[in-house]
């Protein structure tokens, strides 16, 4: 699963994006429905132990091993269960306003207002339905850009937001640097499954970025022409570099 904020890949159990630090609203059922079986198997390992007593016989202490094994797997099943029945009740929601989700998502879209088309996307959940795949590339993608602001935002005005350290912004802009050209770069071995629209728009967001990126962080332009292909960490280099931190 993916977090609604950032995109990132998310575990059941994450209580919290580890990325953006977000919490990991698909996991709050999970945890409910958790709870619940784990408190009938604790309910039902305490009677069984208070009639058993310690005189149970071995077939006895067979029997609530086996009750318990059964409780466990009726636990990890019922939790499955009702994490599926929870996906399955959104993909049906969203199809049912399916034309409304459409119209907004490419109004926003003609737009170029990428920040507000991602955050309606992540908003609705509509990373749920297949009926909009289309449309994930570039919520994606903005979810990216819109992290590089933030953070970028963030070391411009580093009085303000001390409890972070330049090192640990410009780490975090590279990695979305990163990730944005990665997405890019899929999507242009992949254009089958795009139509020419979305296709421009990604290019637009592609420019629009790199010009934010320009101006705001002073990375050369020859410089933000090789970020495609290199990794978080020597992205990050030229990013201190261009604004002045770290080594030179």
């Amino acid at each position: 699963m993916k977090c609604i904020y950032c995109g990132s890949n998310l575990n059941i159990d994450d209580k919290f994006c580890s990325f953006c630090g977000k919490e990991n609203v698909h996991a709050q059922q999970h945890r409910k429905d958790m709870e619940h079986y784990r408190n009938d198997y604790y309910r039902t390992k305490r009677v069984v132990f208070e009639k058993s007593g310690r005189t149970v016989s071995m077939i006895a202490k067979l029997s609530v091993i086996a009750g318990l094994v059964l409780v466990s797997l009726l636990l990890l099943i019922g939790a499955a269960n009702s994490y599926k029945i929870t996906d399955w009740i959104r993909r049906f929601e969203i199809k049912m306003d399916l034309d409304t989700h459409v119209r907004k998502l490419d109004r926003l879209e003609a737009d170029r207002d990428f920040f507000g088309l991602t955050s309606y996307f992540d908003t609705n959940e509509l990373y749920y339905s297949q009926d909009l795949r289309e449309y994930r590339a570039i919520s994606y993608m903005s979810s990216d850009y819109l992290h590089i602001y933030d953070y970028t935002f963030r070391l411009l005005n580093h009085e303000k937001y001390t409890y972070t350290s330049p090192e640990e912004l410009t780490e975090d802009i590279s990695y979305y640097i990163e990730s944005f050209y990665n997405r890019l770069e899929y999507n242009e071995y992949m254009p089958e499954q795009y139509s020419k629209i979305h296709m421009a728009a990604m290019e637009d967001l592609r420019m629009e970025l790199e010009t934010f990126i320009h101006v705001y962080l002073k990375v050369p332009k020859e410089d933000i022409e090789t970020f495609k292909g290199l990794s978080p960490g020597k992205i990050q280099l030229i990013v201190e570099r261009s604004v002045g931190y770290g080594e030179d």
